[in-house]
């Protein structure tokens, strides 16, 4: 069973914004706002976070070095989180040295390859997706989720009859424990895809979500960088 992470909260209702320069009236400089991410954060290095970045499918990998520690139980190292910062260069999407304006953890697991009987309800609660994107070795996700206390299902499992063929088949696990009648919430989530796309035999892979928002259900991702999705 894997439960939404509470320590997501944070800044679960963030949207990834793009980096922006803005000069406003009465000021004598740009004002840079911050950039929010879905990064690895690799630990502490001589009293600084340390964080790298794949901005989205192969783009270069970046490092980034926080102005701070983070605390973070050793276990969760290395970790998936969402960050809020601005670049102290001025310039987005470079390796070097960040302004940490927040960081929170959020659900990261690797990719499932044994099928196992509770997943044949991997469409018991549906998932409104508001995206879904790639980037190098990590599918991530930002959705709405039924909230509940109650451990529940969710995670990424790939079909094991299919794991032979070229663009094998991955669902979207979500199955509550019981009915629940509360509200939405929104979370991040990213997936490791690398026991599946790491095969040389493999070319990409098919997700397949029980999506509430819009009739979009199958979400194609290949090794050439290709993204794209399929309506049932």
């Amino acid at each position: 069973m894997k439960h939404i992470s509470v320590l997501c909260r944070l800044l679960c209702g963030l949207m990834l914004f793009p980096f922006l320069a803005c000069r406003e009236e009465g000021l004598d400089s740009d004002v840079v706002m911050p950039l929010t991410d879905i990064v690895t954060y690799t630990g502490n290095r001589d009293g600084h976070a340390e964080f790298t970045l794949i901005k989205v499918d192969d783009t270069p990998e970046l490092l980034l070095t926080a102005d701070a520690p983070l605390n973070v139980d050793s276990e969760r190292v290395p970790g998936r989180m969402l960050i809020t910062y601005i670049p102290e260069s001025g310039r987005p999407y470079e390796s070097g040295s960040i302004r940490l304006l927040g960081a929170s953890l959020i659900n990261f697991a690797p990719v499932r390859t044994e099928w196992r009987d509770e997943y044949d309800r991997w469409d018991a609660d549906g998932v409104y997706l508001y995206s879904m994107w790639r980037s190098g070795t990590y599918v991530n996700l930002h959705v709405r989720l039924t909230y509940s206390t109650d451990p529940r299902l969710f995670c990424l499992v790939a079909d094991p009859s299919t794991l032979e063929q070229p663009v094998p088949d991955l669902y979207l696990v979500h199955a509550l424990q019981k009915p629940v009648d509360n509200h939405d919430r929104a979370y991040y989530a990213s997936f490791d895809l690398s026991p599946v796309w790491n095969s040389p035999s493999v070319e990409g892979v098919r997700i397949h979500v029980a999506n509430t928002n819009l009739d979009k259900h199958i979400f194609t991702f290949t090794k050439n960088g290709a993204s794209g999705n399929d309506a049932n």
